[in-house]
């Protein structure tokens, strides 16, 4: 292999003018033409390094170990002044036990692939990303490399958004998340259904792909309402008042920013949503959507779906210690289960599944909307935020939204709005539309047309984050560019998964009544994440200066007592609601909690933890809490201060409140509510399995009241 393979073989790929000017401000500001990623070759001297015409040096594999011992290198080298970069990538190839390269480099191993359609940039970019924004250069390169990949960027299958819509549709969709791109997917199914889908938000980021960066998009504002609770004895560690609630404002809703657990729930929880949701009537639905690829293997074949359109699988990788972690929970006297969606074993540790193929993420959006996109009859509008549905002589014939540039326009159903904007946003929407409180829409100047109790039922999971810390494990980075070759070659390793968050367990709490199989706490793990890195290099410390590694887990109350509420504060639908979650007022939910931590406790006292990895609490966790560590006064300070509200709130618009069973508002002619917001009481485990069978019930509803117009 020539040198000329390499220095005249140059690969180009598309980036957004923001996205090359950071990195031409980064390479300004370090005062080099070339950007070392990991290790230079042994003659390579970067100050002259004054265009692409530095000869890299070739690597092969009898000089890998003498001159890159630690198993990876990269160089990457830049023309700039125009707004296309091209990289030139000394070849890359990783060496270890694990993967054996055959003697010859990777040719151009971060090259674009040939795809059938152009490869264009979509989406908030990573390096706007408020979890790793230090890192611009190399959140930049890795980005670019993602999008050269035909599987990941799925350039001809994007969603392309009209930028003109139709005067009137037979069915107006709001919100794209995990329940309404279902719904707008499969209502589109009949070809006489003339449906327009409307998204606040913009198209998916090409960087949520990677299950690793499941964080990186939250609380930018692009994508994220970065929704605030009010304040209250609850979330007092948080910098700004309240607790932080991450929602989507994208195609694919929160499906794009959740942890993509799959659980449905269990049987006793759809006792409470009336004899038409019992499990037997839902248990059809989950199996509609459900493409399990571990049936035979890891479940059984009696309580899961091969067939439906969403891939559910474990993720391709987990980090060495999640290992560890199972064997502490043993250690503890605790269970190891297969599957939390077994009801034979309802209580347990596992690795979850979740919702992933080919170790990417699956959103609602990309799996009903983007096969179905090619159809005539559905249009999808981006950036369209409806805040009112337009009724008369209480039918709802049309909503008005703001465009991209603030204008109001106005769009006509024939047949039905659907309301699928999420339990925090629904409600807002049905409050300026007339539908609500009639004190406090009439205290605003809202003409009341429908006297409902909409956003009275706010419920959520409720918890605390106990952070931890293991002194006897020096952890170096998750993400460096040995993780994204292996990623970009095999959609394995860190990249493919979630760290420890793909690691759950289900228990029963003092108050549970364990007859009814429905265990009432909930266990998280945090940390491994694959999220970060400022350099790229192998080795890099976790945290600069701090030995040791942080990890942290959330024990959560299934069934909290505690029922909040959100409220108007303004007659300007631009201004958002106020949400009162009220966490705490009911006392059993302080003893959930606290039942919660102490199982923690249990496991934090195993021997693999403690003499292995010396894990204590971490030395600046809840520094307000004086009293004794574990005991009864400390665990209620830590729960009010280091509280975990979850992101999992129903209820706001329930049936049996608002809604008939069918998802129709009541008294409201062609309007229904098909998202979380329905959902009259929380189910006990994660919630878009659940939200997303409520979405395949309610096209069921539609369909066969239509049924005979058609």
């Amino acid at each position: 292999m020539s040198r000329e393979d390499y220095l005249y073989t140059q690969m180009i790929i598309p980036v957004s003018k923001q996205t090359y000017f950071n990195i031409k401000e980064a390479k300004r500001t370090a005062k080099l033409c070339a950007y070392d990623m990991l290790y230079h070759p042994p003659d390579y001297n970067p100050k002259s390094a004054r265009s692409d015409r530095q000869e890299p040096k070739i690597i092969r594999k009898n000089i890998w170990d003498q001159e890159y011992p630690k198993g990876i290198a990269s160089t990457t080298y830049f023309q700039l002044g125009r707004p296309k970069w091209k990289p030139i990538d000394i070849p890359t190839k990783q060496f270890d036990s694990k993967h054996v390269g055959n003697g010859n480099s990777y040719k151009m191993i971060l090259a674009p692939q040939s795809c059938s359609c152009p490869l264009t940039e979509t989406g908030v970019s990573l390096v706007n990303s408020t979890v790793c924004n230090a890192a611009v250069l190399f959140m930049a390169l890795l980005e670019a490399y993602l999008r050269g990949r035909c599987d990941i960027a799925t350039p001809c299958s994007k969603i392309d958004p009209v930028d003109k819509v139709d005067e009137a549709y037979d069915f107006i969709v709001v919100g794209s998340g995990s329940a309404g791109s279902i719904v707008a997917g499969r209502m589109s199914e009949i070809e006489h259904f003339k449906v327009l889908l409307l998204e606040a938000g913009g198209v998916e980021p090409i960087g949520a792909r990677p299950p690793g960066f499941y964080r990186n998009f939250w609380q930018n504002q692009d994508i994220d309402w970065i929704y605030r609770t009010a304040p209250g004895n609850y979330c007092l560690d948080q910098k700004e008042k309240g607790c932080f609630w991450p929602r989507g404002k994208v195609i694919g809703g929160s499906s794009v920013l959740n942890g993509m657990m799959y659980h449905r729930g269990h049987a006793a929880d759809y006792t409470a949503w009336g004899k038409e949701w019992s499990w037997e009537h839902n248990l059809p639905f989950f199996y509609m959507t459900e493409g399990n690829r571990q049936v035979g293997t890891l479940v059984d074949s009696h309580y899961h779906s091969e067939t439906g359109p969403m891939p559910v699988q474990q993720f391709n990788y987990q980090p060495p210690f999640l290992y560890d972690m199972m064997q502490a929970i043993r250690e503890a006297g605790l269970p190891v289960i297969q599957d939390m969606n077994d009801p034979n074993t309802p209580e347990g540790f596992c690795i979850a599944q979740a919702f992933t193929e080919n170790g990417q993420r699956y959103t609602t959006a990309r799996v009903f909307l983007k096969p179905r996109f090619v159809r005539p009859n559905l249009h999808v509008k981006t950036n369209a935020h409806v805040f009112k549905v337009l009724i008369e002589d209480n039918h709802a014939y049309g909503v008005q939204y703001y465009d991209e540039k603030g204008n109001i326009k106005t769009v006509y159903a024939t047949k039905e709005v659907i309301l699928s904007a999420g339990s925090l946003s629904t409600p807002h929407i049905l409050f300026h539309s007339g539908i609500g409180p009639r004190g406090m829409l009439e205290g605003y100047g809202i003409p009341v047309i429908a006297d409902l109790p909409v956003g009275q039922n706010l419920r959520n999971h409720l918890g605390v984050t106990l952070e931890l810390l293991m002194t006897k494990y020096d952890q170096k980075r998750c993400l460096d560019w040995s993780a994204l070759v292996q990623y970009l070659l095999n959609r394995d390793g860190p990249m493919s998964a979630t760290g420890l968050t793909q690691l759950s367990g289900l228990l029963y709490s003092s108050l549970a009544d364990r007859s009814h199989n429905q265990p009432d706490l909930q266990f998280f793990f945090n940390g491994f994440y694959a999220e970060c890195s400022q350099t790229g290099k192998v080795g890099e410390p976790e945290v600069i200066g701090q030995k040791g590694v942080n990890i942290s887990i959330n024990a959560v109350a299934l069934q909290p007592r505690s029922v909040g509420y959100m409220v108007l504060t303004s007659s300007d639908p631009k201004v958002r609601p106020v949400f009162y979650p009220q966490y705490f007022s009911h006392p059993d939910d302080m003893l959930l909690v606290k039942d919660a931590a102490n199982y923690v406790h249990r496991i934090l006292k195993s021997h693999t933890l403690r003499h292995k990895y010396g894990i204590k609490l971490h030395p600046g966790f809840a520094k307000q809490c004086t009293a004794a560590e574990w005991s009864e006064e400390w665990l209620e300070c830590v729960a009010r201060v280091a509280t975990d509200p979850q992101n999992h709130q129903v209820g706001t618009a329930a049936m049996g409140l608002v809604l008939d069973h069918t998802l129709a508002v009541y008294n409201i002619k062609g309007l229904r509510v098909i998202d979380a917001s329905a959902i009259p009481k929380q189910p006990t485990g994660n919630p878009q399995g659940v939200i997303m069978m409520v979405a395949e019930r309610g096209v069921d509803f539609i369909k066969k009241y239509w049924a005979s117009y058609l």
